[in-house]
């Protein structure tokens, strides 16, 4: 945020952000039917360039503007969801998190274009700094490095059964991680994100989230314990923060949440928004592999991906489908160790080693 906060949101910068998504908005073809997905507090400019880049590639592109979310993974509209019916792709450029376990995501997944699961790519708080000079700046050979380093922790992970994930500010976690198919997290994390299914050519195959970089695993409901602290900032409150916040977790469960007025902050917005579920660990474990998302940002968008950091969260289920919940709560503990079964350490103080 750093231009930003210096010399303002210029309308000229519509020009960087349409080189910016060429690459993520490659494979868009002439008659492929969009829904872009955004709210009144979302930078115009960038829903702008993004219609622009689809209109240019010959896709059908509609805007769902709504007013703000009141909390990060509640529904959108209504009628957006009734609008998403006959889309191919979805894309959630919101201030506030969309979560696929949600109600109207859920619906939207399950019944958009008419043709099976439609993806929901997310995009939420994305800025102009992220697009243009952050994470999102990535090159292919980037990308393709990305998936490398991930398709490698998910073998590894694949093959494991325990993580204990540690970290300089105190975190402390161990988790139970198997039961997904074999296999199973090699490819999905090692898939080049934006690309079409070679036999039915639409897409969904891959990820669809940018800036790109994370790979995550939920752990077993029930089976964490431990300390996790986020140290950096989380999706409320927003910004960087100035005191840690300490999560006590017991049998997959918080159980206590500590720390100064960031943590205040935490409790009150899972006890306003939240339900009984939300306090569970049913998110994910993930650490970031995009080495151009900047520290100490405060945008959750490019910290969750940032190389070396771990986002972790409370809440609904990733992958799992079992833990559900009315919000989903992650935060961001930076310069993890990750050691699966004891003996495979993934990533030392923030340098991933597999």
């Amino acid at each position: 945020m750093e231009m930003i906060s210096r010399y303002g949101t210029p309308p000229t910068r519509l020009i960087s952000m349409i080189k910016a998504l060429q690459y993520p908005l490659r494979h868009v073809h002439e008659g492929d039917k969009f829904l872009i997905l955004t709210d009144d507090q979302m930078d115009p400019l960038i829903w702008q360039a993004m219609m622009a880049v689809l209109n240019a590639r010959g896709a059908e592109a509609m805007l769902g503007l709504y007013p703000k979310r009141a909390y990060h993974c509640a529904d959108p509209s209504p009628m957006a969801i009734g609008a998403a019916k006959e889309a191919d792709v979805v894309i959630a450029l919101t201030t506030t998190a969309l979560n696929s376990g949600t109600p109207g995501l859920r619906q939207i997944r399950s019944e958009g274009g008419g043709k099976g699961k439609t993806p929901v790519w997310l995009w939420e708080e994305m800025n102009q700094e992220i697009l243009i000079e952050g994470g999102g700046a990535v090159t292919e050979a980037e990308v393709v490095e990305m998936c490398e380093i991930q398709s490698r922790i998910g073998a590894i992970f694949d093959n494991g059964k325990e993580v204990h994930v540690t970290s300089k500010s105190g975190t402390d976690l161990v988790a139970d991680i198997s039961g997904y198919p074999a296999g199973a997290l090699a490819r999905r994390w090692g898939a080049i994100p934006f690309e079409r299914h070679p036999e039915t050519g639409r897409f969904g195959l891959s990820p669809g989230t940018w800036p790109f970089g994370e790979f995550h695993v939920e752990p077993l409901p029930g089976t964490a314990n431990g300390v996790v602290i986020w140290d950096q900032t989380a999706h409320f409150p927003p910004g960087q923060w100035k005191e840690p916040v300490r999560l006590q977790i017991e049998k997959g469960r918080v159980v206590d949440i500590s720390g100064g007025h960031e943590a205040k902050g935490v409790r009150q917005y899972l006890e306003r928004y939240g339900d009984d579920n939300s306090w569970l660990v049913g998110g994910e474990i993930s650490i970031g592999t995009n080495r151009r998302c900047l520290p100490y940002t405060g945008n959750m968008r490019s910290e969750k991906k940032r190389y070396g950091a771990m986002h972790f969260g409370i809440g609904h289920g990733a992958d799992r489908g079992v833990v559900n919940s009315r919000l989903r709560l992650e935060g961001i503990v930076d310069n993890v160790t990750m050691v699966v079964d004891g003996k495979h350490t993934v990533a030392r103080d923030g340098d991933i080693l597999a």
